[in-house]
């Protein structure tokens, strides 16, 4: 579909008088509770970007599960500004096995919680019942701990391996996932856990000379960048009175989409029974 025939299928969702309807429920219910029947295919995807249209408000979909999440995101995307849309996935290769972190999961899930805190606009995040059982480091702790480096600043290498040590980076020869880093000669390497892109930090002596982001695979630069922040590992640099339920970090307006609510009761039930066994051999 070119962008000319998305923009007037989207622009007749958001006109169309059941939108409306709905529109006027949401204005006047708090909360309302709508149920869509007859409905097919990406219909779903259509509709919500159709509200999102009309008042530009925040959207968290909760769909049943992983795989039906992953599905509704990558549909969403197709209609949304890459900056607009995020997938908030749990931290582990599979939900409620608490004993496997996830690397590239931690990092989507700090993208997430660094976009509500910086408020680039109305986001749509798209979820799932364990994912959102996790408690999400507070956005007001992970900015204190932000390690930011700028182009023609001073910069210690002892002091950043210290600081990267201890905000949970393993050093290694070469960087291929978050959490990692690397320190060759002049060339600082860093796959924070904010970025989808690691980092090369190139010094002239003691001092940022370049900075730009690049491909873990091919190794070629993508951005040249003024300056970077630098997150920790979520899971292990905060403690737990850091960590507030996911749910307190969003705006008021936003809109809350689940798919079946008694499902959702359900299966988070179920990730703190899981979550209460996990705990006894810790």
């Amino acid at each position: 579909m070119n962008q000319i025939a998305k923009k007037s299928l989207i622009d007749k969702y958001g006109q169309d008088t059941r939108l409306k309807e709905i529109d006027g429920i949401l204005e006047t219910q708090q909360p309302a509770y709508l149920r869509a029947t007859s409905v097919f295919g990406a219909q779903e995807c259509f509709i919500v970007r159709g509200l999102y249209e009309r008042k530009k408000r925040p959207f968290l979909i909760i769909a049943e599960n992983k795989e039906t999440a992953a599905y509704f995101w990558n549909t969403l995307s197709l209609l949304f500004d890459k900056k607009q849309i995020f997938f908030l996935p749990d931290s582990f290769k599979r939900p409620t096995h608490f004993e496997e972190i996830n690397k590239p999961n931690i990092l989507e899930r700090t993208e997430v919680v660094s976009a509500l805190y910086d408020k680039a606009g109305s986001t749509v995040i798209v979820t799932y019942p364990e994912a959102l059982f996790e408690k999400v480091v507070n956005p007001a702790e992970l900015e204190k701990t932000r390690l930011s480096f700028s182009k023609g600043e001073k910069l210690d290498r002892d002091f950043i391996v210290e600081v990267l040590l201890e905000y949970g980076f393993s050093r290694e020869e070469f960087v291929y996932e978050p959490g990692q880093f690397s320190i060759r000669g002049g060339i600082i390497d860093i796959y924070s856990f904010g970025n989808e892109l690691p980092y090369r930090i190139e010094l002239f002596d003691e001092e940022v000379e370049r900075i730009r982001s690049f491909d873990p695979m091919s190794q070629l630069s993508q951005q040249e960048l003024v300056k970077v922040s630098i997150v920790p590992n979520m899971n292990k640099r905060f403690e737990k009175s850091d960590k507030i339920a996911f749910t307190d970090i969003l705006l008021a307006e936003t809109l809350v989409v689940v798919w079946d609510m008694n499902l959702l009761h359900e299966k988070l039930k179920i990730c703190e029974e899981k979550a209460n066994d996990f705990s006894k051999t810790i």
